[in-house]
């Protein structure tokens, strides 16, 4: 019981208006940074903040867009396109423009053009770079009809802004080309100082075994609009902290290392730091990113495509054990940085489908849509693989006392 209270404390933390979504740089992402270096402490682990520079496309208020009359719905209506967008402010006419259409160069210049219906083999970044070259001072493009615009924070080299646009509203712009449009898109793409939280546990050994799992997440865009990422990753830091307390009781024949990364979101920033300055060598490392999507532990992914890594296998031998379906399956995540490294790497996560998947990177990641029970058999899973190699390494040291 007590346990499970832990863990839900820590998701409705992690999950608050307090850490505002976490975004890297952001004061929210430090609060949790320092959250999670007193939990550590607490467990008696030697914590640190490590410093990291994280680049990220972090919007500084709400965006804007407003077309003759009409006031548009940031991120319902149309959302920014961070990995090729500047940001700025526009205020001019709108171009309606359609695949047939005989435009001359010179009608794109200062305008804000709308790609009303996107051909087939469309390449989103050339006809960026095209608009640049033409002297667009905006561009629009239709995208679909999501319930809620999915939202990035990579930072890419935009020179103008970029929005994505519902198709139904792209159909009402239509109606009205040549309306004078008001564009409003406050985004900063500076590098910022965060922390990748780290805590040690020494055991006078020269293998570390270290637990892993990003913490930040993509920033609320307002109190009504908030990127709460319940699923990712949330629950992997939450589970990672509760397999922390778990074997933070136990003699270990290795030293542990817990690391909390920030940076994942724009591009593994915090993964690469620590495989660049670990405290100690790192010997093997688990990484958890997203569980808790399915009201059952049914699957979980091992961060490889095929087998080759002994902690892999490892790995699907406790999951097969305990019926759990191992899924020889790659990913982008922070576990792809460190298998890139040649170090031995387990990483697990849920493979998000249905729902799971299509609120990823939405308002709709929200605490209220996770299975606080997969979690727990998440967090049985990790201690069980712990176990697991404390049995290899103290065989090991037996032969070697021989």
């Amino acid at each position: 019981m007590k346990n499970r209270h832990r863990l839900e404390h820590d998701l409705n933390f992690l999950t608050s208006p307090q850490a505002a979504g976490r975004l890297s740089g952001t004061a929210g992402a430090h609060r949790t940074a320092h959250y999670l270096k007193a939990e550590l402490d607490s467990l008696g682990f030697d914590s640190a903040l490590q410093p990291v520079g994280v680049p990220a496309a972090r919007l500084t208020s709400t965006p804007r867009l407003i077309v003759g009359t009409q006031t548009f719905s940031p991120r319902r209506d149309f959302a920014e396109l961070t990995a090729l967008s500047a940001g700025g402010f526009v205020n001019s006419q709108l171009l309606v423009v359609r695949e047939d259409d005989l435009l001359r160069p010179e009608d794109f210049k200062g305008k804000v053009f709308l790609i009303l219906v996107r051909p087939q083999g469309f390449n989103l970044a050339e006809t960026v770079n095209a608009a640049v070259e033409l002297g667009a001072a905006a561009l629009l493009v239709e995208h679909g009809e999501p319930q809620w615009f999915h939202k990035t924070v990579y930072s890419g080299k935009g020179k103008i802004p970029v929005l994505r646009v519902r198709t139904s509203i792209a159909e009402e712009l239509a109606h009205i080309n040549g309306a004078q449009v008001e564009l409003d898109l406050p985004l900063d793409r500076a590098t910022r100082p965060c922390n990748n939280v780290l805590g040690l546990l020494r055991n006078d050994s020269d293998f570390t075994f270290a637990l892993t799992a990003h913490y930040d997440h993509l920033g609320d865009d307002s109190e009504n609009v908030r990127f709460s990422g319940a699923f990712d990753n949330a629950s992997g830091v939450a589970a990672i902290l509760q397999t922390a307390r778990e074997l933070a009781k136990e003699k270990l024949p290795f030293n542990l290392l817990v690391a909390f990364l920030t940076g994942e979101e724009s591009g593994l920033w915090g993964a690469k730091q620590l495989i660049t300055h670990p405290p100690v060598p790192i010997s093997a490392i688990i990484n958890l990113d997203g569980i808790g999507s399915e009201p059952k532990l049914n699957a979980l992914r091992l961060g490889h495509r095929g087998r080759g890594d002994p902690l892999a296998e490892l790995g699907e031998s406790v999951l097969l054990k305990r019926g759990i379906q191992a899924q020889w399956v790659s990913g982008s995540d922070d576990s792809s940085a460190f298998i890139s490294k040649g170090i031995p790497t387990l990483g697990l996560g849920q493979q998000p489908t249905g729902q799971a998947r299509s609120v990823m990177h939405t308002p709709l990641d929200s605490l209220e849509l996770l299975h606080l029970e997969t979690i727990h058999q998440g967090v049985e899973v990790l201690v069980e693989i712990a176990r697991s190699i404390s049995e290899i390494q103290k065989e090991k040291n037996h032969v070697y006392a021989k």
